[in-house]
């Protein structure tokens, strides 16, 4: 089963998302109104409620839409409670929108969140208009896009035994370190790309300028 997670982060066109097989909708806090912008209704609306337009608020309150409110001074951010609440319904694939912008630190501990709950066997994908992040550890296909680049960031120390086929620059059975960038703006140069490794895990970035 699959949820989708709406944060506070940066806008998304709609066309992005039309095609996903969503059975939730979680709203996490500002996000509120990129929801309302999306023309979706939520299942759930959570937070602190510090960041959200509040009338916005009273608007979906009154289609009796559940609302779980938290303190503004708490451990987690509102993206994490909304996907530890995903997590406690059953739902073990996740995707994130909302989830990057111009609060880097926000950013990079949303994308975090991928590899914590990965490790959990929670699925767990971030979109935006220019970027889609998830973690591979085996193998993972992925379609020809024009005006798309396809980059690897390691996550453990190393990712041994990668290959590459059907990209502009291909691999073959090699081990990258953590901190590399010789796996950044690739290309797929076939119908599809084909990532394979045999140790470790990476972020893959799917992305357009």
């Amino acid at each position: 089963m699959t949820t989708l997670i709406v944060g506070n982060g940066s806008d998304i066109d709609k066309s992005h998302i039309e095609d996903l097989n969503v059975d939730y909708v979680i709203c996490a806090d500002g996000g509120l109104e990129k929801v309302k912008k999306l023309g979706l209704i939520p299942n759930l609306i959570l937070g602190d409620f510090d960041s959200v337009n509040k009338s916005v608020l009273e608007d979906y309150k009154n289609l009796n839409i559940e609302t779980v409110k938290f303190p503004s001074e708490k451990d987690y951010t509102d993206m994490e409670l909304a996907i530890s609440h995903a997590v406690k319904m059953g739902f073990n694939d996740i995707v994130l929108v909302g989830a990057s912008g111009t609060r880097l630190d926000h950013t990079v501990a949303n994308m975090l969140l991928i590899e914590k709950y990965y490790k959990k066997d929670i699925n767990i994908r971030i979109i935006d208009n220019n970027n889609f992040i998830q973690i591979v550890t085996e193998s993972m296909i992925i379609p020809f896009r024009k005006n798309y680049y396809v980059s690897l960031i390691p996550l453990s120390e190393n990712i041994e035994g990668l290959t590459l086929e059907g990209f502009k620059y291909p691999l073959n059975n090699i081990n990258v370190e953590r901190g590399s960038t010789l796996c950044i703006s690739n290309e797929v140069s076939e119908d599809v790309g084909l990532i394979k490794l045999n140790k470790g895990s990476a972020f893959v970035f799917i992305s357009k300028d």
